[in-house]
């Protein structure tokens, strides 16, 4: 069986692909070994352009039900005491959307697949793994098996986009080296569930203690992500353990709402994780593309892990969709790479930034950085590394650096709402998903 394109995984970044190229049209494989979504939340945050992305394919109205804003966040010192606080909510966001929301990732992926189950050109090959791929400049040969019976089917395509994760088959497959950004830190991610009678409370918390370094964000309903970092001198095993768990909780947990009893909620997973910084040194063979985990993994500090997956596949849809229709010249898809790498390599920097203020695990840096925290919440310019979720933009690829100056070159157009007529509308709703003068 041949296909235009065959997507290999089908996490939240394969579906989303998975949607974006059947809404034009194409013919359609999805490889996927598991049959059924994970249902423990892992990623929890989109930014603004994200939602932006939403909106063009026409979902915005359903996930504006499943999100909930953040208004900001509050760093606190080893004594509990305010350090700064970031207002991320504004009146005007550059991308239309509050530039902070947060998700359940299985009620978003339930969403998604229901929508890719609406498209006839797609071929859902779920409970398959890739075994073979051969990628050629006119063709893609892969070898498909039936993870329950081992049975084997040959299909090709025109077109790989490898969005199988961090250990991603296709990449290891075409040997595309990544660069390691040296920035290993490990952490124990806690998703707890808090009981149905305690209202809590949403604010959000960076705790800098230098004994312990805690991140606390509630995410949706009672829905609450614990992120603990690991000392030198822990013991992992006992570490997850629940009752060491709780015990970690136990001096934040009145933060949520003081009535919580210490034993009471669920735990819904605790796991400890190693956060990297990796970046593919390419993300194209011949005519297969890394997408999201395949292509790059960061630290979670910015909540940019499924937020750049997206924008990579929003990236190649219009400049794939332009050369199989013959419109555009494939040179273009060199352009993917290019401008997809410079941004995400920003973004692992600002992140490691970012694990570096809140991680620090010496009292002398810990100190220092209160009082750099202390004084730069009184000049909002110093507060650059912590916020820039507007300041992204692209430095190579389509633009053309001598036609605009340096200062909006590469710089995403913001999208306002607009008001014509008796329309009150956003910038992109008039202008559509083709090219606007």
């Amino acid at each position: 069986m041949h296909y235009d394109i065959a997507i290999i995984g089908y996490g939240p970044v394969g579906a989303i692909t998975a949607n974006l190229f059947a809404q034009k049209g194409f013919n359609i494989v999805v490889v996927e070994p598991k049959k059924d979504i994970w249902n423990i939340p892992r990623a929890v945050h989109f930014d603004g352009q994200t939602q932006r992305i939403f909106q063009s394919m026409g979902f915005m109205d359903e996930i504006s039900k499943i999100i909930h804003p953040m208004e900001g966040i509050s760093f606190l010192n080893n004594k509990g005491k305010s350090i700064v606080n970031l207002y991320l909510k504004h009146d005007e966001p550059i991308n239309g959307y509050d530039e902070s929301v947060f998700f359940n990732q299985p009620i978003f992926e339930k969403y998604l697949r229901s929508e890719a189950n609406k498209h006839k050109n797609i071929d859902l090959k779920l409970g398959f793994k890739l075994a073979n791929i051969e990628a050629h400049e006119s063709i893609n040969n892969l070898n498909i098996l039936n993870t329950n019976n081992n049975a084997e089917e040959n299909i090709t395509s025109k077109y790989v986009l490898a969005c199988d994760g961090a250990n991603s088959f296709v990449r290891k497959s075409l040997n595309i080296e990544s660069f390691d950004y040296k920035c290993d830190q490990d952490w124990v991610v806690v998703d707890y569930q808090v009981d149905k009678e305690y209202e809590i409370n949403t604010d959000r918390y960076q705790i800098c203690d230098y004994k312990r370094p805690t991140t606390i964000v509630p995410i949706t309903g009672q829905h609450v992500r614990w992120e603990f970092k690991v000392n030198p001198d822990d013991d992992l095993e006992t570490l997850e353990d629940e009752r060491n768990i709780r015990k970690m909780m136990q001096p934040h947990l009145w933060r949520l709402n003081p009535d919580i009893p210490l034993n009471s909620g669920k735990l819904l997973r605790s796991s400890a994780y190693t956060f990297h910084g990796l970046l593919a040194n390419d993300f194209k063979y011949n005519n297969c593309y890394l997408l999201g985990d395949a292509a790059h993994q960061m630290p979670p500090f910015l909540g940019q892990g499924l937020c750049q997956g997206i924008k990579d596949s929003y990236n190649l849809c219009w400049k794939l969709t332009g050369v199989i229709n013959k419109s555009f010249n494939k040179e273009i898809l060199n352009s993917y790479s290019l401008e997809r790498k410079g941004v995400v390599d920003f973004v692992i920097k600002g992140a490691m930034k970012q694990g570096d203020i809140i991680g620090s695990q010496d009292w002398l840096t810990a100190t220092l950085r209160d009082l750099y925290l202390n004084i730069a919440s009184f000049i909002p310019g110093l507060l650059k590394p912590l916020k820039f979720q507007n300041s992204w933009r692209i430095k190579n690829g389509i633009i053309d650096k001598e036609l605009f100056p340096n200062n909006v070159n590469g710089v995403i157009i913001p999208h306002p709402a607009l008001n014509i007529k008796v329309d009150n509308k956003l910038f992109d709703e008039y202008l559509g998903n083709n090219f606007g003068l």
